[in-house]
């Protein structure tokens, strides 16, 4: 009966190692080449930048433009390419003094200074399409096929030439502008922001208008035909009333076309119906050559404002909330938003909104979940990926209502995708509420506002540091080398390189560049020194803590990937690192180092506690398929991997864990330590019981090799899988010692408890040696050990070779086989 139970156990666990090795490390791959999105949806009128003249006679009271620059960019031809990075923009917007510039084209650069030389060594590139980055086109991934075989493309030209056509638009608020031989230039400070539309106006849906003619009404739509008018009835913001009381008029949001998966991912329809459009829609777009406002994206007005529709006070409140609360029972929370304040330092609602004020600024945490239901995508091993990304926040006073409101403008590590979305800097309407690409109705997302003064400008004297500007700059780097595919045309989700772990590289990197900074800067050392009691000094002192504390995530166990300590050690300028090649080593080994920070879900709640933990604010802004009404498809929440199956996705993620990460030379040695103290006692022990003598017993080479193998299986193996890592929480320092306290006890317990019961169920020859007070000590006493050597190393292996060694030395050399009743059926059985 034990050989069968023993059997089927190895069975389980090699089923399990094919499982994750199928789940993590098997890229997924339509099982046909398709079209992409993009080429799809890109087909739409509306969708095209020629549908919408240069020449706007929008009323600006109800519509204003969404920056001072607005402008599509235009891939310079091979022939006009010169060395530096620059490309055309069509300017669309320009302020009030350079209104002479709209419809004109201008190229468009980066000023010069030595922060952008070195940005440009990082990121600047040739570009030749690789047979991966082939074969990702004939999946349907949108490439930037323009650029195939141009040598030294920066940044810009990268953004550029992103997509088939030139219809990436961007914005900026201010511009130096040149002018030589009639050629005129705007140099820009920075990257510039993707944006959505010309115009933004602020609206009440009230519902469907009839139809000018029949290209008004679509062929095709979610849920049933016919399909409603793409004309809409809308009535604006009055900003004397505070109302919406103003002028009504007819607009255009068209009906988006239905794309892979047979679904869509846009609807107007029954918009105004939406429970999320009760406070009005700011709706982001241009007139069209019919004269009507068309609509390229919505943003709910009621989810940017500072009004909490739930708080939670209180840290253990607020671990829950992250931990369960926050994506709880998302598929019936379709088609609405929440709004949540966690404050760990407040117990009133007023006290924690006061806390925040206009200008206020820092760092978000974004993630998305899945799309299920009838047409919704395919989910493998019950995990739900999602994608992971960080973003900057700002409060400002909204330009309609005068209300403090949310601006967010993401940083998107983004791989190569069929829809056509841009690793880059974006706004929110670009990412979220695009209606051609944009998941705002698709897809269940969740954006965590961080609040937390460790994050601010630090002023060491005369002496700038900024933790946000050095990781923007991080982020930027990573952007720009994921729309090139670092010079391979293909940037695509690996077990080694995704959203989620390169964009805590760039987390990463920035912890180590600002280390580095403060090492090396004699000034700030002298000011902190001379300055112990300063708030700056001591705020300074908590910033190490967050980084530590964020480090556990990024590096764990302190092994750190190879690549990521290069690349650190470059943009910091350590000596001996002059070379600017950066490196992405995309092996097996560097995937398992990165294990913590491999899954969106993980790093969003994970990182999320850790601030909470260390003292900062966090406001939740969570949405679920909001917009129109599609009945084909659900939101879904991300999981960890293997999905929130209870007991088993935690065990399965335990296991993963203690077998991917090696033991390091210091935890051998401390598993030799634990060892030999553990055998000071139980020999002293075991011999004054007499329950322990010396009595070798000999056996033939091959018997021998036989007998360590299947002792090392079982007990040694097994055993420790289910009494160590099965049942205790893995030891990455993220869980509170009460919880890792109480269930070492509940396992050891379970260990002691394990053996007179298999003795009595399956395993009659160790009757009555596993009765015995001694044995049952000594076990006590190993489980013990084992579970220490655990906690300290993390690893399986560790402790294996403690059990393994304790069994063989005490049935081979101290008269253990004489304790049962048949010694030789013993072995056959594995004890």
């Amino acid at each position: 009966m034990k050989k069968t139970i023993f059997r089927i156990l190895i069975l389980l666990f090699l089923a399990i190692g094919v499982a994750t090795a199928a789940i993590l490390f098997t890229p997924t791959k339509p099982p046909v080449p398709r079209v992409s999105d993009y080429t799809i949806t890109s087909q739409l009128a509306a969708n095209q930048p020629s549908f919408y003249p240069i020449k706007q006679t929008l009323d600006p009271n109800l519509y204003r433009p969404i920056d001072n620059w607005v402008g599509r960019l235009i891939l310079p031809k091979p022939e006009e390419f010169q060395q530096d990075d620059w490309t055309t923009l069509e300017i669309y917007q320009s302020p009030p003094d350079q209104q002479n510039l709209i419809g004109k084209k201008v190229k468009l650069a980066q000023k010069h200074s030595p922060s952008l030389d070195r940005y440009l060594k990082l990121v600047t590139t040739d570009i030749k399409f690789t047979e991966a980055a082939q074969k990702s086109q004939k999946q349907g991934n949108l490439l930037p096929d323009r650029l195939n075989g141009r040598s030294n493309v920066g940044p810009l030209q990268a953004l550029a030439g992103a997509r088939p056509n030139d219809d990436v638009i961007v914005s900026f608020n201010k511009a130096q502008i040149t002018t030589k031989t009639d050629e005129t230039s705007l140099l820009i400070e920075q990257m510039p922001l993707m944006v959505t539309g010309r115009f933004v106006g602020l609206v009440k849906i009230k519902g469907e208008a009839p139809a000018k003619s029949k290209t008004d009404i679509p062929t095709d739509c979610p849920n049933s035909l016919p399909c409603p008018s793409d004309l809409l009835r809308v009535q604006h913001y009055n900003p004397k009333t505070n109302q919406f009381d103003g002028i009504t008029e007819i607009i255009r949001i068209p009906q988006q076309p239905r794309i892979s998966g047979n679904r869509f991912i846009s609807t107007p329809r029954e918009l105004a119906n939406s429970s999320e459009g009760k406070e009005g829609w700011y709706i982001y777009g241009a007139q069209g050559k019919d004269g009507l406002f068309t609509v390229q994206a919505i943003r709910p007005r009621s989810l940017f404002q500072l009004k909490p529709i739930e708080n939670v006070f209180g840290l253990g409140s607020g671990l829950n909330y992250i931990a369960h609360d926050n994506w709880k029972n998302t598929p019936e929370r379709r088609g609405t938003a929440q709004r949540v304040l966690v404050d760990p330092r407040s117990d009133s609602p007023k006290v924690a909104l006061a806390n925040w004020k206009e200008g206020d600024h820092g760092l978000g945490i974004h993630l998305f979940g899945g799309i299920g239901g009838k047409n919704g995508e395919s989910i493998k091993g019950g995990t739900v990926t999602g994608h992971f990304s960080y973003f900057l926040y700002k409060i400002v006073r909204d330009r309609f209502t005068n209300e403090l409101q949310w601006d967010i403008s993401y940083d998107q590590v983004y791989a190569h995708n069929p829809q056509g979305i841009l690793a880059g800097h974006q706004s929110w309407e670009n990412y979220q509420g695009n209606l051609q690409r944009g998941w705002l109705n698709s897809r269940p997302t969740s954006n965590v506002i961080v609040k937390s003064d460790l994050l601010q400008d630090y002023h060491f004297g005369s002496i700038l540091v900024s933790p946000l500007t050095e990781l923007q700059r991080q982020l930027e780097i990573m952007m720009a080398r994921y729309r090139t595919g670092d010079g391979t045309g293909n940037a695509s989700v690996t077990p080694a390189a995704s959203c989620v772990q390169d964009s805590n590289q760039a987390l990463y990197i920035t912890i180590e560049v600002l280390k580095n900074q403060i090492a090396t800067n004699s000034a700030i050392a002298d000011w902190l020194k001379n300055h112990p009691d300063d708030p700056e000094t001591q705020r300074f002192q908590r910033l190490g803590q967050l980084s530590e504390r964020l480090k556990q995530v990024l590096v764990p166990r302190g092994v750190i990937r190879p690549d990521w300590q290069q690349n650190a050690e470059i943009i910091a300028g350590v000596a001996g690192r002059e070379n600017y090649t950066f490196t992405d080593q995309d092996t097996l080994a560097n995937a398992l180092l990165s294990w913590t920070s491999m899954l969106p879900r993980v790093s969003h709640d994970v990182i999320s506690q850790i601030f909470l933990e260390q003292g900062a604010t966090l406001w939740f802004m969570r949405t679920n398929q909001i917009g129109g009404f599609m009945p084909e498809i659900l939101p879904i929440a991300p999981t960890n991997i293997f999905g929130e199956m209870p007991i088993v996705s935690a065990a399965l993620r335990r296991i993963l864990a203690s077998i991917i990460f090696r033991p390091k030379s210091e935890d051998w040695i401390l598993t030799i330590l634990a060892l030999c103290a553990y055998a000071a006692i139980a020999i002293s022990i075991g011999l004054k019981s007499r329950f322990l003598q010396w009595q070798p017993i000999k056996q033939k080479p091959f018997q021998l090799i036989k007998t360590l193998f299947f002792l090392f299986l079982s007990p040694a193996l097994w055993e420790e899988l289910v009494f160590r890592v099965i049942l205790l929480p893995y030891p990455d320092r993220l869980n509170s010692f009460a919880s890792i306290f109480g269930w070492a006890i509940f396992s050891l317990i379970l260990f002691i408890l394990y053996h007179p019961l298999n003795a009595l169920v399956f395993y009659h020859a160790a009757n009555p040696t596993f009765f015995n007070p001694v044995f049952l000590i000594l076990t006590a006493l190993l489980g013990l050990t084992c579970t220490v050597v655990y906690l300290l190393t993390g690893s399986l292996w560790t402790i294996v070779i403690v059990h393994w060694v304790v069994v063989v030395v005490w049935l081979l050399y101290l008269n253990g086989f004489s304790k049962f009743i048949r010694p030789t059926t013993a072995i056959a059985r594995n004890r």
